[in-house]
């Protein structure tokens, strides 16, 4: 299901792909498994129990995704976290910075085939 929404670049699509996502600096990495809520070629949502710092960087490590083979690894930063009152979670948005072994375009293509 395709979401055009005012000022994005580019169309996101719910989708539920597991993600893991690993924040931290130095010698402490944190992976955490999470399923997004929505992703784009500009980035993705999901949904938390931790507060990520904003700006953080991130390693998003999507296991598959359609027809492109996986993992696909892209770098990110947290660009955005709105808590969540109702439950005590955060929405959380990551920026796609860098890609490693899959192109935005690739990707691209890939979740616009999702409109038919």
């Amino acid at each position: 299901m395709a979401e055009a929404l005012e000022g994005r670049k580019h169309v996101r699509f719910v989708a539920h792909v597991p993600i893991y996502i690993a924040d931290g600096g130095g010698l402490v990495r944190k992976t955490v498994r999470l399923v997004s809520r929505d992703i784009s070629a500009g980035g993705l949502c999901f949904e938390t129990s931790r507060e990520l710092p904003l700006d953080a960087t991130s390693r998003v490590v999507i296991s598959s995704l359609g027809h492109i083979p996986g993992p696909i690894l892209i770098l990110g930063r947290v660009a955005w976290r709105r808590p969540q009152p109702a439950n005590g979670r955060y929405l959380v948005g990551v920026e796609f910075t860098d890609f490693e072994n899959v192109s935005r375009e690739r990707l691209l293509a890939e979740i616009e085939g999702w409109r038919a």
